[in-house]
C-alpha cells in the first residue's frame, strides 16, 4: 500500500471522473422526461412551452426592415399621420355665444374660401389667422391666395406665379419733338428743323399746344444744307442721324378760311429710333391748331417689380421697347406697346407661347 500509495490515489481519481461524466449523460438523456408535461384533455404528454411559435415569428421579424403606411380614414380617404396629432382649430365664438366651436380642417367648410382646408395642411401652413390668405409665408412677394390660384408653392421662393402680375406703373415721363417742315427750293430741296419741348407739353390742354407751338421762342435745330429723299435730316445737334427723309408728295388741301383747296407738300419722314422704327408724314409750313399733330414723343415709364426682393428698385423703359423680369435678366421677354400718363400696355407670351397683352395703371 505505501509503495502503490499515489496509483491508488490515480485511480481513485480516474473512477470518480468517469462516474461524474456518466451521470451527466444520463441527466442530459432524460431532459425531457423531467419537464414533461402531461395534457389533462387527452392524457398525452407535451413538451412544447405556450406561445413558442408567436415568439419564434416576433424575432424573426425583428431583422426584417418594416414599412409604415400612412392611414386614411373616412369617406374622403382623409390621411392621417402616424406620429403627429390631428391639426386641430377652435372658431371664435359667434355673438351671444359662450364656447368656442372646434374646427375639423378636412370635414368641416372652407375656412378661407375659396381656398379648401387641406391646401393648408399639405403646405404646412396655419389657416388660424384672419389675414391667413393675404400673408406672404415665403416672402417672394405673392400671398397665399395668389399662390393657390395659380397652382404655385406657397412655400418655395422660387417657385411663384408669373412676374408680370406684380409689375408697378411707378412714373410717366415724356420728351416731344416738334418736326416742323419749313421750306423747300424745288424738286429734292427740302428742308427741315426740329425743337425739343418741356415734359409738360403733351398734357397741358390742345389750344395751349397750338399757343405754345405759335409764340414761344423755341430752340430749333435747322438742317444745314437743303437735302433730298433718303439723306438723313439733321447730321449733328439735336436728334442727329434719328430722321431720314424717305420722299416729298404734293397733295390738295382744303382751306377753312376761303373753302378753297389748294397744292401743299407732305413729307414722309422714317423714325430710325431703335424703339421707334416707324414712319410719319407731316406738311409743309403747318397751320397753327394743325401744328401740335407734328409733335413726335418720346415716351418712358419708370417701371417697378414688387416681388422677388425687387421692390423699391425702379427701372425705366421706352415706349415699344423691351424689357426683363427682374431687370437685367438677359432674356427680355416683355414688350411696352403703349405708355399713356395713366396706363401702360404689356405684351409677352405665356406659359403655352401664346401672346397676351396685360394693361396696367399707374400706381
Amino acid at each position: 500500500m505505501k509503495k502503490n500509495y499515489e496509483k491508488l490515489i490515480l485511480a481513485l481519481c480516474a473512477l470518480a471522473g468517469a462516474g461524474v461524466t456518466y451521470l451527466g449523460y444520463s441527466k442530459n438523456s432524460s431532459l425531457e422526461t423531467d419537464f414533461e408535461f402531461v395534457d389533462k384533455t387527452s392524457g398525452k404528454s407535451v413538451t412544447a412551452v405556450d406561445g413558442a411559435a408567436k415568439l419564434t415569428a416576433t424575432l424573426a421579424s425583428v431583422n426584417q426592415p418594416v414599412q409604415l403606411e400612412q392611414a386614411k380614414i373616412g369617406e374622403n380617404k382623409r390621411p392621417v399621420d402616424n406620429f403627429v396629432g390631428v391639426s386641430l382649430f377652435a372658431k371664435k365664438p359667434a355673438k351671444g355665444e359662450k364656447v368656442a366651436k372646434p374646427v375639423d380642417p378636412v370635414l368641416d367648410a372652407p375656412i378661407h374660401p375659396p381656398i379648401p382646408n387641406l391646401w393648408w395642411l399639405e403646405n404646412r401652413l396655419d389657416p388660424g389667422f384672419g389675414d391667413s390668405p393675404n400673408r406672404d409665408e415665403d416672402n417672394d412677394g405673392f400671398t397665399n391666395l395668389e399662390e393657390y390660384e395659380s397652382k404655385t408653392s406657397p412655400v418655395d421662393a422660387k417657385i411663384h406665379p408669373a412676374l408680370i402680375n406684380k409689375l408697378k406703373f411707378v412714373k410717366y415721363d415724356s420728351v416731344g419733338y416738334f418736326v416742323w417742315f419749313s421750306s423747300s427750293l424745288g424738286a429734292d430741296q427740302y428742308q427741315f428743323k426740329i425743337a425739343e419741348l418741356p415734359a409738360a407739353f403733351e398734357l397741358a390742354p390742345l389750344a395751349r399746344q397750338e399757343q405754345f407751338l405759335a409764340e414761344s421762342p423755341l430752340q430749333y435745330n435747322r438742317t444745314k444744307n437743303y437735302i433730298g429723299s433718303g439723306a438723313n435730316i439733321f447730321e449733328d445737334g439735336l436728334c442727329a442721324g434719328r430722321y431720314r427723309l424717305k420722299s416729298v408728295s404734293v397733295k390738295e388741301v382744303l382751306n377753312e378760311a376761303t373753302n378753297l383747296k389748294s397744292p401743299n407738300e407732305f413729307a414722309i419722314i422714317e423714325d430710325l429710333a431703335p424703339h421707334k422704327g416707324d414712319s410719319f408724314e407731316i406738311p409743309k409750313s403747318p397751320s397753327r391748331k394743325d401744328r401740335p399733330a407734328t409733335v413726335r414723343y418720346d415716351r418712358t415709364a419708370v417701371l417697378e417689380l414688387d416681388a422677388i426682393g425687387q421692390k423699391g428698385k425702379e427701372f425705366k423703359v421706352l415706349e415699344n421697347g423691351t424689357f426683363s423680369l427682374p431687370e437685367g435678366d438677359p432674356q427680355k421677354a416683355y414688350r411696352l406697346v403703349k405708355i399713356s400718363p395713366t396706363a401702360i400696355s404689356v405684351e409677352y407670351k405665356d406659359s403655352s407661347g401664346a401672346t397676351q397683352t396685360i394693361e396696367i395703371k399707374k400706381n
